[in-house]
């Protein structure tokens, strides 16, 4: 088969099984919803402690204030120092706006061109800044949902209803690959070639900074949901982590924008003993925690840097007029 007709076949599939996995989504939460109305989700949000939002909140908080950390980091290793203030609001700008678009590498790379392009940065540079701060989640995405599987295998065998051992084979297996990536990365001194790209791995300490922030990230933001859980829920962090991870996996498959009604109706799957209306709550709540404020002060940040900044675009525009208005003339 040709290159083109392959890369239709392949485009073509990607979106049945996108369409696919929204329609499922749809058909669960339209069956649940025939089970219990709004208000009875109204009811249950209403009804979670104010300690538990507080310390949902404080979670949220402590994931950005890390990434913010991490892309500072991130950016003197790329490069130079160009200070803190740039990375730190990049960072919370590109981050919520990503995850909102469900599209984070390619929000991420056009925002990151933009703020860091005046400093100085060429294209391949701000592609490696995209590609290390994506990294960490990535790593440990696998990392976590491998010590899942490898010891919580008898508590998810009912959940995912896959047979225990099947699902220990599968963590040995993803602990296998993530060991043999801290190999290769240990023993590769080479760049990489991709096509018409060289491509530096990071050094081992940078991999291991990037495991720790991811590990630390998604349990961050696996805690904002797993506090907000009612108490019938009754698992174990571990093995939510597990539940919370598949059920984003297949959020990301679909393409839908934040996984909306995806995330939900996989979580209303994988968590069958929960009352739904409890369920639905603590989602919607989750959302407007980590994602709707986030969000919000994503965009405030970023038109309050376009308006102030020396390089933003209020600035940019009023220095392209004056470079245009003729010279004045005796």
């Amino acid at each position: 088969m040709s290159d083109p007709r392959r890369h239709r076949l392949k485009t073509a599939l990607g979106i049945v099984a996108s369409v696919a996995i929204a329609g499922l989504a749809l058909y669960v939460l339209y069956r649940t919803f025939q089970r219990i109305s709004v208000a009875d989700v109204i009811t249950k949000v209403r009804a979670v402690p104010d300690e538990r939002l507080l310390l949902a909140a404080a979670c949220a908080a402590g994931v950005f204030a890390m990434l913010a950390a991490y892309e500072v980091a991130v950016v003197r290793y790329v490069k130079h120092c160009i200070g803190r203030a740039k990375p730190v609001v990049t960072a919370l700008v590109a981050y919520p706006l990503g995850h909102a678009l469900g599209q984070t590498l390619l929000s991420g790379s056009a925002l990151r061109y933009r703020m860091y392009s005046p400093a100085g940065f060429t294209a391949t540079e701000v592609g490696a800044t995209v590609l290390l701060c994506s990294l960490p989640y990535v790593l440990a995405f696998g990392l976590l949902f491998d010590l899942a599987l490898l010891f919580k295998a008898e508590s998810l065998a009912p959940l995912f209803r896959i047979p225990s051992q099947w699902l220990f084979a599968l963590g040995c297996i993803g602990l296998a690959k993530d060991a043999a990536y801290l190999t290769f990365v240990w023993r590769r001194r080479a760049p990489i070639r991709l096509g018409g790209w060289a491509v530096n791995l990071p050094t081992l300490s940078m991999t291991a900074l990037q495991i720790a922030v991811g590990l630390i990230d998604i349990c961050l933001i696996a805690s904002i949901l797993y506090l907000l859980l009612p108490d019938s829920a009754g698992i174990a962090f571990l093995p939510f982590i597990a539940v919370y991870l598949a059920s984003v996996v297949v959020g990301v498959m679909s393409h839908v924008p934040a996984g909306l009604g995806v995330l939900e109706s996989m979580l209303l799957l994988l968590l069958p003993h929960v009352p739904p209306e409890e369920l639905l709550a603590a989602v919607l709540l989750y959302r407007v925690i980590y994602e709707v404020i986030p969000l919000l002060v994503a965009l405030l940040l970023w038109g309050a840097y376009e308006l102030t900044a020396h390089d933003g675009a209020r600035v940019r525009l009023l220095r392209a007029g004056s470079n245009r208005r003729p010279p004045e003339t005796p």
